[in-house]
């Protein structure tokens, strides 16, 4: 996108922002607050946060800005020329204190000037006290599959001055869904391990180094003896289950440039196939739970309930497959997918709740209020309290939805209230903090690189006003995947991923050392992951520049026996 089409559509979403979100107590000659909100609530930990602003006019002036308390008795107040501001940290400590969690001011007016513009915001009594994991990528989701090692796993503590933390940077392989352990002992995360498995899934113990390799590496391809993606799944509270998706066959649609609007809202990607299964981790063994594996529904999406009795799941009529199709992961009829696009086919998903029952599941009943309401229900939260259901609703499918808002319903079902935190583009990626008292998420409401919010959610299931994550921008990429992890705010930990890959053995051939290419084959051979076409001439390539003849040749023939994108099943 060139640079003048960005501008003018930040330009643009400025000025939506401007009017949707932005309260005056008088004229202010053309300025618009953007940032905080009118009456939002901050963490009482948060640091000196981001006071930004428009100037309809455009033109170059001075600004006087000033904060202060509800009783006036403690006002900061600078001028600047930027249409930014952050108060010194000093100061701004002293006014949370000072403020005695009452309303606080914020104004900014040209220099001058008797017309400011205002905004009032208060800080909460409730912590958020537990550091949020996410990903960030670069979009549209063409350039970030080309350029993997753009992606990064970040660690924000809300009440550090310090930027997050970088838990994992430069992806080898695709990583997506990563989900905890209750009490924040383990991690779960499905990273596209081996040779383009889709299912490759690791679980580890977190601990200031975490090493994703082949003593924590699951394959549901491998066990499912088929070619799957294994998609959203979710470590159970005591870390032993895995509720995980097999047999799943997705829409997926990744969209080209022009138009600006591809740039947002980059790919289409939702399940239309899927049955749920359980891993067992003491016993090696996946088993689809009865009552949320029937053929004629895609079920998918699941979440534990915090005793860990119940899973909570999307549900839809699924696409319907023939016996040619079962080993598709994704629909490869082009004129259906375009049916999708075009929204002549649709899906809806309603939440489902199904007992866990040991693996043995049970029937699987609707949840009131988030089911079968004409609308599509997804990403469903529970709070660690077992108190609250916050999922997502939109009219079609799921993810990167423009129109997803955010619901709230009581977690034994009743009546759905759409929550005050939403704004009018995309909100989504949600979770609950440990004490059940905040929830992050995010949107698009500042433009097409998705940004970090936090809201608070009160006893009676009301949310506040939110506020920007600043910190956790980076510039031109998107967070996504907010996990809170339940241990210290200022606990951090670095992810290493140490799986061979096929970019691994080339590195080493280019660079001329023969020794570890070969070292790294062997170990590529150990892994015993799936192969694919693609790869097998990958090998065969490799292994003659090697010298190493016999082996290339028999990947030669394995190629020519294979079809594109088929699982080996051995």
């Amino acid at each position: 996108m060139s640079k003048k089409i960005f501008t003018i559509a930040i330009l643009l979403y400025i000025t939506v922002v401007a009017v949707v979100c932005t309260r005056k107590t008088g004229p202010s000659e053309g300025i618009s607050i953007l940032h905080p909100f009118p009456d939002a609530l901050f963490p009482p930990e948060f640091p000196a946060p981001l006071f930004q602003w428009f100037n309809e006019t455009r033109e170059k002036t001075t600004y006087e800005v000033s904060l202060f308390t509800d009783d006036e008795k403690y006002k900061i107040s600078e001028t600047t020329d930027k249409l930014k501001w952050y108060p010194d940290e000093a100061k701004w400590d002293s006014l949370k204190l000072l403020s005695n969690f009452k309303d606080v001011y914020f104004s900014v007016k040209r220099v001058g000037s008797e017309n400011p513009a205002t905004v009032a915001f208060k800080l909460s009594t409730d912590t958020v006290n537990a550091p949020v994991l996410y990903r960030q990528m670069p979009i549209p989701f063409l350039v970030a599959e080309k350029r993997l090692d753009s992606m990064s796993f970040k660690l924000v503590d809300f009440g550090s001055k310090n930027p997050p933390h970088v838990a994992m940077k430069g992806f080898p392989v695709c990583g997506n869904c990563h989900s905890l352990t209750a009490g924040g002992e383990k991690i779960g995360l499905d990273l596209d391990a081996g040779l383009r498995d889709k299912g490759g899934y690791f679980v580890s113990k977190i601990e200031d180094t975490i090493t994703f390799d082949l003593g924590s590496y699951t394959s549901w391809s491998k066990l499912e003896n088929r070619r799957t993606f294994g998609l959203f799944s979710k470590l159970s509270p005591d870390g032993r289950y895995v509720v995980t998706t097999v047999k799943d066959r997705v829409v997926i649609k990744n969209f080209n440039m022009p138009p600006a609007e591809n740039i947002k809202y980059s790919q289409l990607f939702f399940p239309v196939n899927g049955h749920l299964a359980i891993y067992d981790r003491q016993t090696n063994t996946l088993k689809e739970l009865p009552g949320a594996n029937l053929e004629e529904y895609v079920q998918s999406n699941a979440i534990w309930t915090p005793d860990g009795e119940s899973i909570i799941f999307c549900r839809a009529k699924a696409e319907p497959r023939n016996s040619m199709e079962m080993n598709e992961i994704d629909i490869q009829d082009e004129d259906i997918l375009q049916e999708y696009v075009d929204r002549k086919r649709t899906v809806k998903f309603d939440l489902y709740k199904i007992p866990f029952n040991n693996g043995e599941g049970g029937t699987a009943v609707p949840i009131e209020g988030a089911s079968h309401n004409g609308m599509s229900n997804y990403f469903p939260a529970i709070s660690p309290d077992g108190k609250w259901i916050i999922y997502c609703q939109a009219e079609h499918f799921m993810l990167l939805m423009p129109d997803s808002r955010l619901y709230i319903v009581p977690a034994e079902g009743g009546k759905a209230r759409k929550l005050a935190c939403n704004f009018n583009s995309m909100n989504s990626w949600h979770a609950w903090s440990p004490n059940s008292k905040w929830m992050v998420f995010v949107s698009k409401i500042y433009g097409a690189h998705t940004d970090m919010f936090l809201t608070h959610i009160d006893e009676k299931g009301n949310s506040s006003i939110p506020v920007l994550v600043d910190k956790a921008r980076s510039p031109y990429r998107v967070v996504n995947y907010p996990e809170f992890v339940n241990r210290k705010p200022g606990d951090t930990f670095v992810m290493n991923y140490d799986f061979v890959e096929l970019e691994h053995i080339n590195k080493a051939v280019k660079r001329g050392d023969w020794e570890e290419a070969k070292e790294l084959y062997y170990r590529l051979e150990e892994q015993q992951t799936y192969y694919f076409k693609e790869d097998y001439r990958d090998l065969n390539t490799l292994l003659t520049k090697m010298g190493m003849t016999e082996e290339a040749e028999k990947y030669k023939k394995l190629a020519e026996e294979t079809v594109d994108a088929e699982v080996f099943n051995n």
